[in-house]
């Protein structure tokens, strides 16, 4: 008799659980990497904190390309490397899953900070956090199913830069048209009508493409070559 833990069901959630726990771990050093140019800035300014409150927001808004770029590479190397090793060893059916995992806890941040803000939410705002919610929804799991593919068919270092890659524009972008809409408020609506079509068509790119390309493969790894000492 097999044992509930080995049903599709369990494995699934199992697999959910694993991404989630990646993702947490992931998000944890990312925040203490993506601390380092705050606390290089005190650092400079002999950890004088009023400096930080005062003249950091200033330091940023004008050197918000390198910022953005250093933020979506951050954000990138780190949630895709977790997916990368959290799919390595897994089954290929659990890589959506995993994928979801790490969606989940996008969402519940989002959610946690949306709550916690405690303002009103208009209209166009709430559509907003629809499309936060639905992108991370196919992205991850897009991400997971794409780089098991590599795994699978020693294409992994490919799958994996494409990944950053791709993460690092979404996430980058965000930071860099929050400081563009700053410099230029009347384009606001216009700057995240385009941000938020460019996240989706490569949230839906990279989850078709995963997807499709996954489901064409056997879950068999290939077998590595021999070490020649």
């Amino acid at each position: 008799m097999s044992s509930k833990f080995s049903t599709p069901g369990f494995s699934a959630i199992r697999a959910v659980g694993l991404g989630v726990l990646y993702m947490v771990v992931a998000l944890i050093a990312q925040e203490v990497i993506e601390s380092l140019p705050a606390i290089i800035f005190l650092f400079y300014h002999g950890f004088d904190v009023s400096s930080l409150i005062k003249l950091y927001p200033a330091f940023l808004s004008h050197n918000y390309i390198p910022y953005s770029i250093f933020i979506g590479g951050v954000a990138g190397s780190f949630q895709e490397g977790a997916t990368y090793i959290a799919v390595d060893t897994r089954k290929k059916n659990a890589a959506l899953f995993i994928g979801l995992g790490f969606a989940v806890v996008d969402i519940v941040v989002l959610l946690a900070e949306t709550l916690l803000g405690g303002k009103p939410v208009s209209r166009f705002e709430s559509f907003l956090i629809f499309l936060n919610i639905l992108s991370p929804l196919m992205f991850h799991p897009g991400t997971a199913t794409f780089m098991k593919w590599g795994w699978l068919m020693d294409k992994r270092r490919m799958t994996l830069l494409v990944s950053i890659l791709i993460h690092a524009v979404i996430d980058g972008g965000l930071v860099y048209v929050d400081y563009y809409i700053d410099f230029h408020p009347l384009l606001y609506h216009t700057l995240v009508y385009e941000y938020w079509a460019i996240v989706m068509i490569i949230s839906v790119a990279i989850f078709v493409t995963g997807i499709s390309l996954l489901r064409k493969v056997q879950d068999v790894e290939i077998p590595q070559k021999p070490v020649v000492y």
